[in-house]
C-alpha cells in the first residue's frame, strides 16, 4: 500500500524507521498543513507539501496514512481530516516490541522501540506508544492518548480519550485517568485523576485544570 506520514518533525522521524522496515507500504513522502513547498528530505525521502497536495497524491494511488505528531489535539485532528480524504489509517509497530497474542489495537497507532503491551489490554485508534512504555495487562487506552517514553502502567488502568502520560511516570493499578489530562514526567500515579487535569509529583496530585 501506498502511504504519507502526516507530520514533519522528529515524531515523523520515528514513524519513518518504524515503517521502513514494513514491507506491505511504500512511503510516498511527508505532507505537513505549515508547509507549502519543501525541499526537505527526512530518511531520504520527501516533504512534499501542505495537504492542498493530497487529492494529488490520491491520484497517484496514495490509499493510506499516519498522523505523526506528538501533540494528541493536533494529532486527533489531523487524523480525522485525513480519514476524511478518503485515506486509511494504518498503524507502525516496530519489530522490537513485545505485545501479547490477545491484545486489541486500533488503527492509526504507533508503537514505539521496546514497547511492551501485555495481555487482555485494548490500545484505541491514534494512539501514541512510545519507546520503552508498558501497558500492563487488562489495561484500556482510549484513542488519541499518548504514553510517553518509559512510562509504566500497571494492570486495569483505564487512560480516556486526548490524555498524555509523561515519560517514566508509573500509574498504580485499577487507576483511571479521565480524559484531556496531562500527567507530568516522572509522576506516581496512586489516586484516580479527574478530566481535564494537569498532575504532577510523587505521589502525582493535580496542580491545575485546563
Amino acid at each position: 500500500m501506498k502511504i504519507i506520514i502526516v507530520g514533519a518533525g522528529g515524531q515523523a522521524r520515528v514513524v519513518c524507521e518504524i515503517l521502513k522496515y514494513d514491507r506491505n507500504v511504500e512511503i510516498l513522502g511527508f505532507v505537513d498543513p505549515v508547509i507549502k513547498k519543501s525541499n526537505e528530505k527526512i530518511m531520504g525521502l520527501p516533504v512534499l507539501g501542505d495537504f492542498s497536495i493530497v487529492p494529488e497524491l490520491i491520484k497517484k494511488r496514495a490509499r493510506g496514512f499516519i498522523v505523526a505528531v506528538g501533540d494528541n489535539e493536533i494529532r486527533a485532528k489531523r487524523f480525522e481530516e485525513m480519514k476524511k480524504m478518503g485515506l486509511e489509517p494504518i498503524n507502525a509497530i516496530h519489530s522490537t516490541v513485545n505485545i501479547a497474542h490477545n491484545v486489541k489495537i486500533g488503527k492509526g497507532t504507533v508503537i514505539s522501540i521496546g514497547a511492551t503491551i501485555a495481555t487482555g489490554a485494548v490500545i484505541g485508534d491514534d494512539v501514541i506508544i512510545n519507546t520503552g512504555a508498558i501497558v500492563e495487562h487488562d489495561d484500556i487506552i482510549e484513542d488519541n492518548v499518548h504514553i510517553g517514553p518509559g512510562a509504566v502502567l500497571a494492570g486495569k488502568v483505564m487512560v480516556k480519550k486526548g490524555t498524555f502520560v509523561g515519560m517514566r511516570s508509573a500509574i498504580k493499578e485499577y487507576i483511571t485517568i479521565g480524559e484531556n489530562v496531562i500527567v507530568g514526567a516522572g509522576a506516581v500515579v496512586l489516586e484516580d485523576i479527574p478530566a481535564n487535569a494537569v498532575a504532577v509529583g510523587i505521589p502525582a496530585k493535580v496542580v491545575k485544570f485546563k
